[in-house]
């Protein structure tokens, strides 16, 4: 396997929203298989079982994409983590955004070219 990965190229930032819904649609599907909302007791309203679970699913979902980012380019642009729009959480940042690079291709570049010499 080569260790040296071109980025993911989208068209435009729909493309990436595209992508999240989907993937949000999808985790929904699957949780209301696993947990149908007919499954809750109804003298049980408050059940705080399932909404936990979809706030998992979606705080997930969205750490995953975000730490992906890096590693997609849009239209030739490098994405931004303001391109990836969470409908609940638009207020909170990205802690662990200090922790990654964004991809450097010059940067790549010149590791190939030290990896060929040795």
């Amino acid at each position: 396997m080569d260790p040296h990965h071109r980025k993911i190229d989208l068209q435009s930032p729909a493309d990436l929203t595209y992508l999240h819904t989907n993937i949000k649609h999808s985790a929904q599907q699957k949780l209301d298989l696993a947990i149908p909302a007919s499954a809750i007791p109804a003298k049980e309203p408050d059940d705080s079982f399932r909404p936990q679970v979809q706030q998992l699913i979606s705080d997930y979902i969205t750490q995953t994409l975000t730490l992906a980012l890096p590693s997609l380019a849009i239209n030739g642009l490098d994405a931004e983590t303001s391109m990836l729009v969470d409908d609940k959480n638009t207020n909170e940042s990205v802690e662990d955004e200090s922790n990654y690079e964004p991809y450097d291709p010059r940067l790549a570049e010149r590791l190939r070219t030290l990896y060929r010499q040795l």
